[in-house]
């Protein structure tokens, strides 16, 4: 078996075989920990970014994946950076939980329920680096607990696999995901996508919105208006959790430093009743985060200001959205089905408590265990799809 060391945050492995199948190449694993190590690479994921093709998705800049680990104290970033003989082929964004500042083991990545936001790699290869990364990450470290996701895009899912090695288990499984929402060269022509029910309430609610509260559209908030639209919604949200508020606006903080920012929100008698959050490329528009006023649930305050969101969208002449950690059932509908691979892995008794008892209770519905609730690619066999609504970026933050 191939030996590891490990100096300043940095384990170098050599090559084992790999978990899925005979690899074409000789691939190593290096494994970064801690923000130094990490920046260390920073030159060598840019390249690979643009190499790839993956040099215009935001929540793979390096400095938006470090800024996200510095939100919540206790935690690290871990980096697995897949070489060939030649060059680096893939990297996988992981951050690992401390305590007292001792690292605990215990190991995932961002975005489990799109998983856009973990992988750099060619995409014909993304979840088969992902498995060897991670299998390759308990082989030469102390890991007890990992999981991540990556998505395939349109492409045919993965077969799903397991395997033990000892006291390591781990378990990959492919499923389907609607969270990109194609948009058309009009909003009369995305519409024309969509199903009559899904039209009718765009087109209703807005109406009545605009008519019964005197809804106003504001696409451009300033600074002031970001502000004192989180501080009104975080008292009057339906989001009753005080650490969950927390998180948002910590999130909207980070966001703010990130190019392309946006904010946007609806406004009504004086009050903001709905607040929308996310980041623009030229193509593609990240939704990361929705906030709506508990007192007008029965207005749909998300359908109305998403009516708003995709003509304005449209007119700007993007070509896509992309929900990130999902969006509510009605939108899914409208959405490109996509493949997502997740990898879970976990060794000893210990790390099966924590996976399988703790941890869920903590950070569903993006756990890895919880994915298996999803339905799978469309024809292929697995347990029937969830009826419930996704949450936002972060456990227990607000649906996209």
């Amino acid at each position: 078996m191939a030996s590891s060391v490990e100096t300043s945050g940095v384990v170098r492995s050599t090559a084992v075989q790999t978990p899925r199948s005979t690899c074409p190449e000789d691939y190593s694993v290096e494994v970064l920990r801690g923000f130094r190590a990490v920046l260390s690479a920073e030159a060598a994921i840019a390249e690979l970014r643009e190499r790839t093709g993956q040099a215009d998705n935001p929540l793979l800049r390096l400095e938006f994946f470090l800024g996200r680990v510095s939100l919540f104290p206790g935690n690290q970033p871990v980096v697995l950076l897949v070489r060939s003989a030649e060059c680096v082929v893939g990297a996988v964004y992981l951050y690992e939980k401390t305590f007292c500042g001792l690292p605990t083991g215990y190991l995932r990545g961002f975005d489990h329920l799109t998983g856009e936001s973990s992988v750099i790699a060619h995409a014909s290869s993304r979840a088969y680096l992902l498995e060897l990364a991670i299998h390759q990450l308990f082989l030469k470290t102390n890991a007890r607990v990992a999981w991540a996701t990556v998505s395939e895009g349109a492409a045919e899912p993965s077969a799903n696999s397991l395997h033990e090695q000892g006291h390591l288990r781990v378990e990959a499984s492919s499923i389907c995901r609607e969270h990109r929402l194609r948009l058309g060269a009009t909003f009369d022509a995305t519409l024309s996508r969509f199903g009559q029910h899904t039209r009718r309430n765009l087109r209703y609610y807005r109406r009545r919105a605009e008519k019964e509260l005197g809804a106003s559209f504001n696409p451009n908030l300033t600074v002031k208006e970001s502000d004192d639209a989180l501080q009104q919604l975080s008292q009057r949200s339906f989001q009753p959790f005080p650490a969950s508020l927390a998180e948002w606006r910590k999130m909207d903080g980070l966001l703010r430093t990130q190019p392309g920012y946006f904010a946007m929100g609806l406004r009504a008698n004086g009050e903001w009743i709905s607040y929308l959050v996310g980041m623009r490329t030229p193509k593609f528009t990240y939704v990361l985060m929705q906030m709506n006023h508990n007192k007008f649930a029965r207005y749909s305050l998300s359908t109305v200001l998403r009516s708003y969101f995709f003509e304005h969208e449209i007119e700007r002449g993007q070509a896509e959205i992309k929900f990130v950690n999902g969006t509510c059932a009605l939108f899914q509908r409208c959405c490109e089905p996509d493949s997502c691979f997740t990898v879970s892995a976990r060794r000893g008794l210990t790390a099966f408590v924590i996976s399988n008892w703790i941890a869920p209770w903590h950070s569903a519905p993006d756990h890895a265990l919880n994915m298996k609730r999803w339905t799978p690619w469309p024809g292929s066999q697995g347990p029937t799809r969830r009826q419930a609504t996704l949450t936002g970026l972060l456990p227990g933050q607000p649906k996209g």
